[in-house]
Parts: C-alpha cells; sequence; structure tokens
C-alpha cells in the first residue's frame, strides 16, 4: 500500500513538468495583412503556423509559405495616439489615450535564387503577437530583427 502512494505521488508531481515541455506548434490566429509582394488582397486574415510552414488565408485566397524559405523575420512595434480620446488622458498611469500596434515582417525565397524576394507584413495583437513571434523562431532557427531598436555604432580610433 505504500508503495503505491509513492508511485502516485511521484506521478502527480512529474505530470505538470512533462506538460510544460511540449511547445504548441499548431495554431490559427487572426491578422491583418499590411502589404508586401503577396498575391493577397490587404484585410483580415487568417494565419496558420505549423511545423510545415506559414499558411496564410483571405476568403478564397490561400499562399503557403515553406518554413525553409524564410531567410528573415522582423518585428516591430508601434505606440499611437488614439484620435478623440483627450479625455482618456487624464487618468494616471493608464495610458488610455495610446494603442499600441504589433507588425511581423516575413522575408522569403519563392525559388533558390537571391533575385526573387518576396515579402510580407503582418499585423496583430498583442496577445497573439508574442506567441506568433516564438513559434516561428523556434521553427524557423532564426533570430526576429526588431526594427523599431535603432543600432549604435561606435567606433574608436578616428
Amino acid at each position: 500500500m505504500n508503495r503505491w502512494r509513492v508511485f502516485l505521488c511521484l506521478s502527480l508531481m512529474l505530470l505538470p513538468v512533462e506538460a510544460a515541455g511540449t511547445k504548441k506548434t499548431d495554431f490559427t490566429v487572426p491578422v491583418k495583412y499590411e502589404g508586401g509582394t503577396l498575391p493577397l488582397s490587404q484585410g483580415k486574415t487568417r494565419a496558420t503556423i505549423s511545423a510545415d510552414g506559414v499558411v496564410l488565408s483571405h476568403r478564397n485566397q490561400t499562399f503557403s509559405i515553406p518554413i525553409q524559405n524564410i531567410t528573415r523575420i522582423s518585428c516591430s512595434t508601434q505606440v499611437r495616439r488614439r484620435s478623440g480620446a483627450t479625455v482618456l488622458g487624464v487618468v494616471p498611469r493608464l495610458h488610455l489615450d495610446t494603442t499600441e500596434e504589433h507588425f511581423i515582417g516575413l522575408t522569403l525565397e519563392a525559388d533558390h535564387q537571391q533575385t526573387s524576394r518576396i515579402e510580407a507584413v503582418l499585423k496583430m495583437n498583442g496577445g497573439q503577437y508574442r506567441e506568433f513571434l516564438t513559434t516561428l523562431e523556434r521553427l524557423t532557427g532564426r533570430r526576429a530583427v526588431n526594427t523599431s531598436k535603432t543600432p549604435t555604432v561606435v567606433q574608436y580610433g578616428l
């Protein structure tokens, strides 16, 4: 009887550790296609990411991007002031008068030549932005370049 209690206790302790090790790869998020060279029209789009690739679908248009063709991932966050919301700026520390927009840019090769590049810019909300970006970085093995930050170059010995 004592062995069963030990076994049950150990199995219950190891269950959350095992569940935390699994990583979600297949999920669908609503995004907005802002622009690029993809043959999609701008507007609300569904992005499905899996181990094989990213599928963008808008109404009857669908475009599939294989993971191995993605050559660069860029991300950006833009904070802007809401129009007509000056009254909301009176509340301290809540920043109700501003809104934050999140963008992810993808650069990929259509075929294995440097001359044919395809680019896409996707806009999404903050909750899905971080999860989508980390999954994309993990599957492609590439780090996203934050275009909001300006790199600083220091040259000594001038």
